[in-house]
This record gives structure tokens, C-alpha cells and sequence, in this order.
């Protein structure tokens, strides 16, 4: 069949495109940028693109679909899979966290540099920190360092990844890399620059990936090193960027660089530009209030979106409640009527956004109280506590007893200085008799090896770890569970989370590694479960949802800023928080509830860590969040709890 014939008789990537989106998807050119606001049908349009490539004889294992969150990879699966085009759906549509992973996985690629890819988890970090603190400055400043190692150094816009310049962080690195090298770990920042290091090194290696078209998603979200390795995979190909400045969430957390999308065009020459700014989900008052919000940002640029003609105006609430209790309760009682009176409504419809877990938490358990399906997205914080802590590292050794990092972890839980002055005398001990930290201490236990000074601690931190292993290793499936999570612990999150694995998975190394996988890729916040979704504010970037209510905004949860920034790091954190608001207000199609409450307990503000205004007996007075006053003329006014309820009867 003639090149011409299938042009004619099978355009299904075009059907029903029109516009700007028929644009995107049609150009044949080789760099193109796609501006897109929330709502604009900008996956849509690059995946319909995708679709012309196939159908026009493209290979489709050579085109990448890439994106920065694992939503938004999902959300290229999905509509690869929705396209009638064949074989669209053998096009790789990934993370690029998870593309760098499986390019350092390749026939030894980590060997080669002398790594592992053993991920390091939050809580495992903090023995890092901790041991490196001392030489570099303290822990904020560690940490801060470590983030600009996982951008490969490239922080600000005139920098490219590398090496870095100054000598202290050239030191730091040295030391960093060193200390993962010998617990045999991996950052989970780590992957991209190290990808992006072997492919500059190995330009031509079999093992680096050849693509022949490149469309990366969510651009604004990626920082240097990751447009840098988009650009290293797009060498020899066609590069399509989209993205949107104004939904860009993550520069305070990992240095994402929205001026990549900005200035994109400067660097990429001959850069084809389209722009979306029809909102095609959002209705025209939340349109409204959204641009007057982010405006603020860049007040001498014209409105980000326009609503789509024919949208409806909304339904909008703002409230204010007299308590943080009665803010969790009337919550979850306007869920439940909105579910009633909207007969065609189903519980996926509603998606819940508190800017606190602790919020987010008490309105599930609501929520399930009144027997309505709810799943709350938190998984990730399963960790938090001590007691889930300790069980892990327990998992961990009895599952592989060589881990060094969870040996490290035990040894750190319950000091704020991780033990790490006599941990590091351990480490010169050992390395003086060529055996591993563990192998050392069994020495000092039975009488074989003297133990350094002030080793007291850590001794007796090492004697605990082995009379529980002793305990776990006499049970195995749900037994096994009980000893190392008890039941009634602070570490009800984790074990739960075990209970539902260990029925398929109750061999040790298979609980762990199911486990760490729940953990750390918690399963999506999708359509497909049919219950009332409860998570982050981040977590939402990408989802859609009729009915969005966005709970606790007040001063200190919306926006956090910290004393101890200076003005410059003030003003980032504002606009990117006030950018984390314009995100989650336009993931509604039809109603939007802000809400926020005067008083809450003295633990509760505490544990939220929000501003306190004034006390008021046992109670604290909280603030509202600056960013409601900036939601122009369209906003309606905000209405106290109580009057709310008796006007919407219930």
C-alpha cells in the first residue's frame, strides 16, 4: 500500500481534531513547544501526535512519551491505549526517574560505576545527614547540598550539569559519593544525573537508548539535569516539549526550572510554538479566580487561560469554620450530599486536597464512619513513626542480612545525632580488619574485638536489633507481621499495608521487596477504584474530579514560609505555593469548596505547624491564607460554617 493511500484512508489520529490540537499533532518539524494551561487538553493533543507518527510509519518502540510524575505516565498509558491507531500502545510512556533507572540497569551499567541500586528512603537519608554533618556546616546545609547534587550541580539558569566548581562542594560530593558507595545505596534523586553522566561519557554505547522522536511532558517540572538528559536523548531526534510555568510545583523541593519551558525557544533553535489556553474542564468563575490568584505572580503578563465557551459559571464555596473539628465534619457531611443530591454522581467524582495530612486523615475516617468509600494517598508517609521505622530495618536484615543501610538506620533511630561520632569510629575499626561494620560488632559481642571508645550507645542499640531478629525470624506470614509492627503501634499505616502483601507475598524478601514498592510507587490516585480520594495538594497534579474541596487553608499550611529564609527564598516559596493553589483549584469541572477553620487544639497547630494568631483557652486562633483575598471579583464571599450548612441543608 502506497504511502499516499494510507495518508488518505487512515487519518484516525485526526479525527475530530480541529484547532490548535490539530496543529500540535500534525507539525512535521523537529523541535516543537507546547504552552498549556490546566484543562487544555494537552496530553490529548501530544498523544494524538504520537498517534500520527505510528500511523505515518514511525517505529513505535523509537518514540518516547516522557513525563516527570508517575500520574502523568500513567496518564500517557492510558491514552496511548484509548488511541485506534496499532501499535500505539508499543510506544515507551515512562517516568523519567523510571527511564534513567532502567538505562543504569542495563547489563551492569551501575556495576560499572561502582553503585547500587538500592534506593535510600527518607527516613535512611537522615543517618546520612547526620554523618556528614559536622564536616560540611550542619544538617540544613547538607541537605540543601544534597539537592543540588541530585541536579548535578546545575541550580541556577546559567549553570549546566557537571562537576561542580567550588572546592567545598566538590569535597561534599567526594564524601557523599563515597558514603553510598560503601552502604551500597542509591539517592532516589540519583538516576537522572547519573544517566545523563554515562550517556555524555558513552555518546555511542550500545546501552544508551536511541529514540527517533522525543515528547516530553510536564516540562516545567524537570530541573537542568533532567532537561539536560531529555536534550541527550533527543540528539538525533524530534523534540515536542509542553508544559506550563504556572503549574511548575516542585523548584523548592527539587530545583525544577519552569524558565526551561520560558526559555526553551533560546536554546532550541528553529522551535516551533503552539499555545493552549482554552480551558476546556474548568468553569469560567474558577477560570476567573485562578487568574486573578496567579497573576499576582507576574502581574504584566495577560490571563494564563480563558474558559471555554458554553462552560458553566460553577459552583463555588468559601468557608470558614469555628473549629478544625467541625471544618473534618461538615467536610465530610457536604460529601455525603453532594453524592445524594447528585444522583449521577459517583464517589471517584470527589476529590479531597487538605494541605495537612493530619486533616486529611481525620476527614477519611469521617467519611468512612457515614459509610461512604474513601482512600486516602498518603502511603508514602508510612514511615514516619519509630516503631514502622524499626520493623522495616528489622524486615530488611532478616531478608538480607548484608544491607548495609538498614544496619546504619537501626544504629541512628533514637538519637538526634544518629550515633554518628561512634558509628564513625566503627567504620575505621572495621575497615582496619578488612570485615563489614556488622561482622565488627559480632567480634565485640563475643570478646573477639575491643571495642572503641564511647561505644556504649551503640552496642546496646547493635544487642537490641539482634534479640528482635532472633524474635522475627521464629515467625513467618502474619505472626511475622505482629512482631514487627504490634498492633495498636504508631505504625498502623505500615502495617496494614504489610497485612495486604503477606498473604501472596509471605517470604521475607518478597514481603520486603512488595513492600518498599507500596511504599515509595503507592498505586495512583485513579478513576478505576470507584471511592473518594483523599490526598496532597502535589499529589492531584493531573487529575481531574467534578466535586474539589481543598481543606485547611490557612496561614502556615498555605503557604509554609520558614523564619529563617531570607527574602529571595521568601518570595520563591510564595509563588510556587501560590502556583501548588492554581493547581489543585482547576482540577475541578463543576464544583470547588475552600475551606478553612479559626481555632484548632495547641497539638493540632502544632503537629500541622501552622501560624498561630493568639490563644483562646486550650484552643489556638489560626489565620486564613493570604492567597484567599487574591482571588479577584469572581470569588464569593466567604461565609461562616455554620450559616453554609443551613443555606445547603444539611
Amino acid at each position: 500500500m502506497s504511502r499516499f493511500f494510507y495518508e488518505m484512508f487512515s487519518l484516525s489520529w485526526g479525527t475530530n481534531l480541529v484547532g490548535i490540537h490539530h496543529n500540535i499533532a500534525a507539525y512535521n518539524g523537529n523541535i516543537l513547544r507546547v504552552t498549556a494551561g490546566p484543562g487544555t487538553g494537552k496530553t490529548f493533543a501530544l498523544m494524538r501526535r504520537a498517534a500520527r507518527l505510528v500511523e505515518q510509519g514511525a517505529d513505535p518502540s523509537k518514540i518516547l512519551a516522557v513525563t516527570f510524575t508517575r500520574t502523568g505516565a500513567k496518564d500517557l498509558v492510558r491514552q496511548l491505549s484509548e488511541l485506534d491507531t496499532p501499535k500505539a500502545d508499543q510506544i515507551e510512556a515512562i517516568t523519567l526517574h523510571s527511564l534513567s533507572f532502567s538505562i543504569l540497569s542495563k547489563n551492569g551499567v551501575f556495576q560499572t560505576t561502582n553503585r547500587h541500586p538500592r534506593p535510600l528512603l527518607k527516613f535512611e537519608v537522615g543517618a546520612l545527614v547526620s554523618d556528614l554533618a559536622t564536616l560540611f556546616g550542619g544538617k540544613t546545609v547538607v541537605k540543601d547540598m544534597m539537592a543540588e547534587f541530585e541536579t548535578a550541580w546545575a541550580t541556577l539558569e546559567h549553570q549546566h550539569p557537571g562537576w561542580p566548581i567550588e572546592l567545598n562542594r566538590q569535597e561534599f560530593q567526594r564524601r557523599l559519593r563515597s558514603w553510598l558507595i560503601f552502604h551500597e545505596a542509591i539517592l532516589l534523586g540519583e538516576p537522572v544525573p547519573l544517566a545523563l553522566e554515562f550517556i555524555q561519557k558513552n555518546p555511542v554505547s550500545p546501552l544508551a537508548p536511541s529514540f527517533e522522536h522525543v515528547l516530553a511532558d510536564e516540562y516545567q517540572d524537570l530541573n537542568r539535569a533532567d532537561q539536560e538528559l531529555i536534550d541527550a536523548l533527543a540528539t538525533s531526534s524530534s523534540l515536542s516539549v509542553v508544559g506550563d510555568e504556572d503549574q511548575s510545583i516542585y523548584t523548592q523541593l527539587r530545583h525544577a526550572r519552569p524558565e526551561g519551558i520560558v526559555r526553551f525557544g533560546d536554546t532550541h533553535p528553529g522551535t516551533h510554538d503552539e499555545a493552549l489556553n482554552k480551558s476546556r474542564r474548568c468553569p469560567s468563575r474558577v477560570v476567573s479566580m485562578a487568574n486573578s490568584l496567579i497573576l499576582r505572580n507576574h502581574p504584566e503578563r495577560p490571563a494564563t487561560i480563558v474558559p471555554n465557551p458554553g462552560n458553566p459559571g460553577g459552583d463555588i464555596h468559601l468557608v470558614q469554620f469555628d473549629s478544625l473539628d467541625e471544618e473534618v465534619a461538615s467536610t465530610a457531611a457536604f460529601i455525603d450530599r453532594y453524592l445524594r443530591i447528585n444522583a449521577d454522581a459517583s464517589p471517584v467524582d470527589v476529590l479531597v486536597l487538605p494541605t495537612r495530612r493530619l486533616i486529611g486523615y481525620r476527614i477519611r475516617d469521617e467519611l468512612t464512619s457515614i459509610g461512604r468509600p474513601d482512600q486516602s494517598f498518603f502511603t508514602e508517609q508510612a514511615l514516619d513513626k519509630v516503631e514502622a521505622q524499626e520493623g522495616l530495618c528489622i524486615l530488611t536484615l532478616l531478608a538480607r542480612p548484608g544491607d548495609r543501610t538498614s544496619l546504619r538506620a537501626w544504629l541512628a533511630i533514637g538519637s538526634s545525632t544518629a550515633r554518628s561520632k561512634s558509628y564513625g569510629r566503627l567504620s575505621v575499626a572495621a575497615d582496619k580488619q578488612a570485615i563489614s561494620s556488622r561482622d565488627y560488632l559480632d567480634k565485640v559481642l563475643a570478646g573477639d574485638a575491643k571495642a572503641p571508645p564511647y561505644y556504649g550507645p551503640l552496642l546496646k542499640r547493635y544487642s537490641q536489633l539482634l534479640v528482635r531478629l532472633k524474635d522475627a525470624k521464629a515467625h513467618t506470614a502474619a505472626p511475622l507481621i505482629d512482631s514487627l509492627w504490634p498492633p495498636g503501634q504508631e505504625s498502623e499505616g505500615i502495617r496494614a499495608l504489610a497485612l495486604s502483601i503477606v498473604e501472596t507475598e509471605p517470604d521475607p524478601d518478597g514481603l520486603l521487596s512488595e513492600l518498599i514498592r507500596a511504599i515509595t510507587q503507592p498505586d495512583l490516585p485513579g478513576q478505576e477504584r470507584g471511592v473518594i480520594r483523599i490526598m496532597s495538594l502535589q499529589k492531584s497534579k493531573g487529575l481531574t474530579a467534578r466535586c474539589v474541596v481543598i481543606n485547611g487553608c490557612v496561614t502556615g499550611a498555605l503557604p509554609l514560609i520558614k523564619g529563617s529564609w531570607d527574602a529571595d527564598r521568601r518570595r520563591q516559596a510564595l509563588e510556587e505555593q501560590r502556583r501548588l493553589f492554581y493547581v489543585a483549584m482547576t482540577r475541578t469541572s463543576e464544583t470547588l469548596v475552600i475551606s478553612s477553620s479559626v481555632s484548632a487544639t495547641l497539638n493540632d497547630a502544632a503537629s500541622m505547624q501552622v501560624t498561630i494568631s493568639s490563644y483562646r483557652g486550650a484552643n489556638v486562633i489560626l489565620q486564613s491564607s493570604p492567597y484567599l483575598s487574591e482571588l479577584g471579583s469572581e470569588a464569593p464571599k466567604v461565609v461562616a460554617g455554620r450559616a453554609w450548612k443551613t443555606a445547603l441543608g444539611f
